[in-house]
């Protein structure tokens, strides 16, 4: 009898595998199961017994979907990564739309604020604080990655908006995008981190939060014209 599975050297390679949908749905429940784990205990403190009891799983079903704990929280990783990058790159490639009302959608925080994506930036500022440098070195790379392709589908996006809103070349050439996409980029970030430790207070709404977002980076992007009259007029 292999001792693989026992030992979490590797996944079980012998007796037979489940129907194909029910081994989809219990894979499912274990990554459910192990990344609310990691995020309320950190994933020092969680064992495969207690990720295999909470999906109501033995341990021993566990190696048929992961190598080990390690194996399985990278699964998890990969799939949120993924997951970002095919709701990034389609609100942002999306030709159907004007880029102004695609930047406007990508920046609207309702779309981005649901707890299943809350509690995995949760989970990425736990794994960047762990002792394992392994688990440290995986959240980095993959905020890292994520930030990188972010970082140039934004500013490029943002100066598209600016060019359909009417900035002159003049305007484009002494506007920092550079600048203003980093800013934006860690206005997100600092708001799941606020979020996750209950600063701002029960009234901070997605609606609130995503009105505040367009008002302060968006409308003087897409609205330029429309900002440099009310400045005039103010004066």
């Amino acid at each position: 009898m292999s001792t693989n599975g026992a030992m979490g050297k590797g996944p079980r390679s012998r007796g037979r595998p489940p129907n194909p949908e029910l081994r989809t749905a219990k894979h499912g429940r274990m990554l459910n199961a192990a990344m609310d784990l990691f995020v309320d205990r950190g994933y020092e403190h969680v064992t495969v017994e207690q990720i295999a009891r909470a999906a109501g799983q033995s341990k021993g079903a566990f190696y048929w979907y992961f190598k080990d704990k390690e194996d399985c929280l990278q699964q998890i990783v990969r799939g949120w990564a993924q997951k970002m990058d095919i709701a990034l790159t389609q609100a942002i490639t999306n030709r159907d739309t004007r880029s102004r009302e695609r930047l406007l959608s990508i920046s609207d925080f309702r779309k981005w604020s649901d707890q299943d994506f809350q509690r995995f930036v949760m989970l990425l500022n736990g794994m960047v604080h762990s002792r394992s440098s392994t688990v440290r070195e995986m959240a980095l790379n993959m905020a890292g990655d994520w930030a990188r392709n972010g970082f140039t589908m934004i500013r490029q996006l943002a100066q598209e908006s600016a060019r359909e809103a009417g900035w002159t070349p003049q305007q484009l050439a002494k506007f920092d995008f550079d600048a203003w996409t980093l800013c934006y980029i860690s206005c997100y970030n600092g708001l799941y981190q606020m979020l996750s430790r209950g600063i701002g207070g029960t009234n901070m709404t997605p609606d609130r939060i995503a009105d505040a977002i367009h008002a302060f980076f968006i409308h003087p992007v897409v609205a330029r014209e429309e900002l440099e009259q009310r400045q005039k007029a103010a004066q």
